[in-house]
């Protein structure tokens, strides 16, 4: 790094700026010269040629300068007043911080851009014996230095770099007296902390439009038949077409989610390990609790998109494979304040002939739904029986009731489930979905606490 004066990338970004700027500018007058125009004389198509002309070359100059020289180095917070020592050990520092962690001298940016501007900022007062002045005034962090001599013709091209980089900031640069003060915002971590939330909420709103568009691809009407229960096919009817595009979108679209989620997972952890206050713990908190709902979505859609539809059927035995999803559940359960218990007195002689990725599927999408739907402190039963129909799980909820005649509207997402005070349909659409390629019978009931009972019953 260049010691005092600007490095010729650092002057080629400043001017190319300053070039956009001017170039600009006259693009504005000869606007408002065109719309009170002079007599004419034929220089008009000529001035806008000059004026596309100037345009292009602005965006060439941009292109090879579009950013200032940047040395690698670490980006996120950096203390001021610690880098100011380490540019100018010599200098004459005052250093005013308040006592709580709100007012130190800490900003978010590049650390080796923040060491080129201190640097030129020191070098503009009396060099290495400068006198600077650092504090925290409200939201900014300002660095005042004692102005000296300007001891080259250069230094109005310094400030006018140093202005042009602490606007990039959200800053500014001030003369005021014999003080030169330079201003960066002390909040910066407020502004990447909205950033995560936005892109936390968009990526549950494309989840959403996703499940509009499963609905539409996967989508049955049966007349005559009750809204509780959804019957397995009518023999010949082709399911597995419409439950391959089901499994190839739910696919596609936990890729996505989780291409999207992994750089805010990545930047929640580094702000966390941000020094930050009680309100800042409550909000992260909070974001952490969301970007988990999105996960467990991503989750539970890359467990669809893993289904094998070529996969024969056999016999699968129903009362493992829902003590294993059970055992899966535990953690989940256990953050949602939920319990999960299991009435398994027959679930040993419980074999279904279905695919075994289809089933675990078809039981963790159920029971997510009954997680989700559960208040904290309530419980979730789980029973596995051997009937004569054939083998049967049955999952109870503690979630709001459902009345009968929005059931169907309900499983095939064409009503809001916050309308019935519950927070998803989705995973009771894969789960019907599912049931009915498996040549299931899917069936929802009142419980007798009020709750919401899933049962399905397969084929032996």
């Amino acid at each position: 790094m260049s010691k005092g004066r600007l490095t010729r990338q650092e002057l080629g970004w400043l001017l190319t700026q300053e070039a956009q700027g001017a170039a600009e500018r006259l693009r504005t007058g000869v606007q408002i010269l065109k719309s009170n125009p002079p007599p004419e004389d034929g220089s008009g198509a000529g001035l806008d040629a000059t004026l596309d002309a100037l345009d292009d070359t602005m965006k060439m100059l941009s292109s090879l300068h579009n950013r200032p020289v940047r040395v690698t180095g670490r980006r996120g917070r950096v203390d001021l007043a610690a880098l100011l020592w380490e540019v100018a050990p010599e200098a004459r520092a005052a250093i005013e911080v308040g006592t709580s962690s709100a007012s130190g001298t800490e900003v978010f940016g590049d650390e080796a851009e923040l060491r080129r501007m201190l640097q030129l900022l020191v070098e503009h007062g009396s060099g290495a014996g400068s006198q600077v002045t650092i504090k925290r005034d409200g939201d900014m962090v300002r660095v005042a230095v004692v102005l000296g001599p300007d001891a080259t013709a250069t230094a109005e091209a310094e400030r006018a770099w140093l202005s042009r980089m602490a606007v990039r900031y959200g800053g500014r640069l001030d003369l005021e007296g014999g003080m030169e003060i330079f201003s960066l915002p002390a909040d910066a971590e407020r502004v990447e902390r909205e950033a995560l939330e936005k892109e936390l909420d968009e990526a549950r709103k494309q989840g959403e439009a996703y499940a509009r568009e499963l609905a539409a691809a996967f989508t049955t009407t049966e007349e005559g038949v009750s809204p509780s229960t959804f019957p397995p096919p009518l023999a010949g009817t082709d399911v597995g077409d419409r439950v391959a595009v089901l499994v190839r979108v739910a696919g596609g679209v936990a890729a996505e989610l989780r291409s999207l989620l992994t750089p805010a997972v990545k930047e929640i952890a580094t702000l966390a390990s941000a020094r930050r206050d009680d309100s800042d713990e409550q909000k992260f908190e909070t974001i952490r609790r969301e970007l988990g709902q999105v996960q467990d979505l991503a989750h539970a859609l890359q467990t669809v998109g893993e289904i094998d539809v070529q996969e024969l059927p056999g016999p699968v035995s129903l009362g493992e494979i829902v003590a294993k999803q059970v055992t899966l559940f535990g953690g989940r359960a256990a953050r949602a304040g939920v319990t999960v218990v299991v009435n398994d007195e027959t679930q040993a002689k419980a074999h279904a002939r279905a695919s075994a990725r289809a089933i675990s599927a078809l039981v963790l999408a159920v029971l997510d739904q009954a997680i989700q739907s559960s208040p904290r402190g309530s419980t979730v039963s789980v029973r596995v029986t051997d009937e004569e129909r054939g083998p049967r799980f049955q999952v109870d909820d503690a979630g709001p009731p459902l009345p009968k005649a929005a059931r169907k509207q309900f499983v095939g997402l064409e009503t809001e489930p916050g309308t019935y005070g519950r927070p998803t349909s989705l995973p009771l659409y894969i789960a019907a979905a599912l049931a009915s390629w498996q040549g299931a019978t899917f069936e929802i009931a009142d419980t007798d606490t009020g709750g919401l009972r899933v049962s399905i019953t397969f084929s032996r």
